[in-house]
């Protein structure tokens, strides 16, 4: 009798320990998965992040190249001779007369509809 209690207790602690090593198991392999999806997430972000740095890298030596430009002496010499009209000493210019009259308004077609009407009609024409 004193037998059969003893293999009962022993039954029940290595189905106890049985119980806990599972549970250490399934705890551990939950914790792999969570932890490569939480690197694979990071990965992602790293990899988005490095692009975005490379753009904006990029973009701000097109910037900075264009300053530099900018700064040269061809530079000021194209702008003060296209925009601001200017010549160096001893240039011909030669001036073009330029007609600054308005052009005729072009008469609005008769519809036959009412005028707040066909103006409502133009109106909504324009947001599309």
């Amino acid at each position: 009798m004193l037998r059969r209690q003893k293999r009962g207790h022993t039954l029940n602690m290595q189905k106890a320990v049985a119980l806990v090593a599972c549970l250490v198991i399934g705890y551990l392999i939950w914790s792999t998965v969570a932890a490569l999806t939480y690197l694979g997430k990071a990965d992602r972000e790293a990899t988005r992040t490095f692009a975005d740095l490379e753009r904006v890298s990029a973009q701000t030596l097109e910037q900075q190249k264009a300053m530099e430009y900018h700064a040269t002496r061809s530079y000021v010499e194209k702008v003060a001779r296209e925009d601001m009209l200017m010549s160096k000493k001893g240039d011909t210019v030669i001036l073009f007369p330029m007609d600054h009259t308005a052009p005729e308004p072009v008469p609005a077609e008769s519809t036959g509809l009412p005028r707040v009407l066909s103006q409502l009609i133009t109106w909504v024409k324009g947001w599309f």
